[in-house]
């Protein structure tokens, strides 16, 4: 038995097919199948069913893969004591909802270069549910999403900032109500396929709004342009970190009436990268407060 056919038994498991592990480790289809026999003879024990086409993890192979991780983690962090391997160096890989990507995102970047010089970083965009679901299935070692509606008991999130609604209106846009501004321009509606964004359009239904849906967007850089130019009005959330420019246009709040989108860092509670998710956390946070003691920005009440 090897590490790498451990490796590749959980690539197979969680791409569905020999076909589909093969890229991901980057291998042949016929090199994952002779691994996958190799590892059936070293166990002496069938882990497939090839009565199927692809052949599926009989229930044997499907025990086997949550003693397959653990193995490879305790191997891992024995090379990690053996060599002395700097806590801070390798490769992290952090998943990032799309309103993160011109302010928290790229500072963190920023601040690791001039930390942490041995650490490479690759960023993964993409919406909450999306990086929740790679996390899970190994592709991320954390990911900055909003915060899950349920609970997942084998995952560990930790909360970085309340981010308020607010709406985005052009600088020649009439009125004060935002319930009335609303209804009465067209609206720029945040993916109600981003969490975020069922938040939000929940929040409409609930008060009987009838909006004008002119566009749908999930990019807030993309949002702030259509208003700036007199596009319409659009519902989202005020960034705990702002981006280096900022448009001028209105910004309105829209108070109690409606909860603010809670951000955090997620991660699986055994990852073999435990220091590394830490120091990623606890640089967000200090990044999010240097931005809320010096943030200055006019928010109509």
């Amino acid at each position: 038995m090897t590490i790498q056919r451990l490796k590749t038994l959980i690539a197979v498991s969680e791409q569905g097919s020999f076909i589909d592990a093969a890229r991901v480790v980057h291998r042949t289809q016929a090199a994952v199948s002779m691994q996958m026999k190799g590892l059936e003879d070293d166990f002496m024990l069938e882990l497939f069913d090839r009565s199927k086409r692809p052949p599926e993890l009989n229930p044997a192979g499907r025990a086997l893969i949550p003693k397959a991780r653990e193995i490879i983690l305790s191997y891992e962090n024995m090379i990690r004591s053996a060599t002395g391997e700097h806590l801070f160096a390798g490769e992290l890989t952090i998943g990032a909802v799309p309103t993160t990507l011109a302010g928290l995102i790229p500072q963190t970047l920023v601040r690791f270069r001039e930390t942490f010089p041995d650490l490479r970083v690759r960023i993964v965009p993409g919406l909450s549910d999306q990086l929740q679901s790679q996390l899970e299935r190994g592709f991320l070692d954390a990911a900055v999403i909003t915060k899950p509606m349920r609970r997942q008991q084998h995952l560990n999130w930790r909360y970085l900032a309340n981010e308020p609604m607010i709406l985005l209106a052009p600088s020649q846009a009439e009125g004060t109500d935002p319930i009335e501004m609303l209804n009465n321009y067209p609206f720029i509606r945040f993916n109600r396929q981003a969490w975020v964004g069922q938040q939000i359009d929940e929040w409409i239904i609930s008060k009987n709004i009838r909006v004008q849906d002119v566009t749908e967007l999930d990019n807030l850089e993309a949002i702030t342009v259509m208003v700036y130019h007199n596009l319409g009005v659009s519902i989202v959330p005020l960034r705990c970190v702002f981006a280096p420019s900022r448009l001028p246009i209105r910004r309105i709040s829209l108070g109690r009436s409606i909860k603010p989108r809670t951000l955090g860092l997620v991660s699986s509670l055994r990852s073999s990268k435990e220091s590394l998710i830490d120091a990623t956390f606890q640089t967000m946070s200090e990044l999010i407060e240097d931005a809320r003691c010096t943030r200055v920005i006019e928010i109509e009440e």
